[in-house]
């Protein structure tokens, strides 16, 4: 189960980082990518962690002679989930401290329509950061970053185990 998890995860890991960044080379990171960011992340979160479904079928048709308990599939999936997380995690510390370190100002312009530097911008995102500063921390974004996938990792594993499980069926 370990090889296939670790396969499977790597998978997940290099989707769910290596395709907003393809993307983020192609288009640029600037504000005006906010919007197209939005839907390449979130798409490949859901595509990353497919993964899940299909390390479960692996591991019950190759591996396990058919079989797959729930509980077993909970532990796949929620094995690559966790590595998806950790690794959209991480991409997040890196993006906000050394790609866009002023990411959050430029975000919150670009979703409130005001121009950073003016008074109703720093009035707004002080206002802002009051309410939801430890999202808009480094830490508190790169744990936002690492449920977002985790969360929808854990959906995915309970419909996936769900779906691909089978039990031994007694013969008489």
């Amino acid at each position: 189960m370990k090889n296939i998890t670790l396969k499977y995860g790597l998978i997940a890991c290099l989707i769910v980082v290596g395709v907003p960044v393809a993307t983020m080379a192609i288009v640029g990171w600037g504000s005006e990518s906010f919007d197209v960011g939005q839907v390449v992340g979130y798409s490949s979160m859901i595509v990353a962690m497919a993964m899940v479904y299909f390390a479960m079928r692996h591991y019950r048709d190759k591996e396990n002679e058919g079989v797959m308990s729930f509980g077993e599939g909970m532990k796949i999936g929620l094995s690559i989930s966790a590595m998806g997380g950790a690794a959209w995690g991480l991409y997040n510390l890196v993006f906000v401290l050394w790609i866009m370190p002023d990411f959050y100002e430029q975000y919150y312009a670009s979703t409130s329509g005001q121009t950073i530097g003016t008074p109703e911008f720093e009035k707004g995102f002080a206002e802002m950061m009051d309410q939801m500063g430890f999202w808009y921390t480094t830490f508190g974004g790169t744990v936002l970053m690492f449920l977002t996938v985790f969360l929808i990792g854990l959906a995915i594993s309970v419909i996936s185990s769900l779906v691909v499980k089978r039990a031994v069926v007694a013969t008489a």
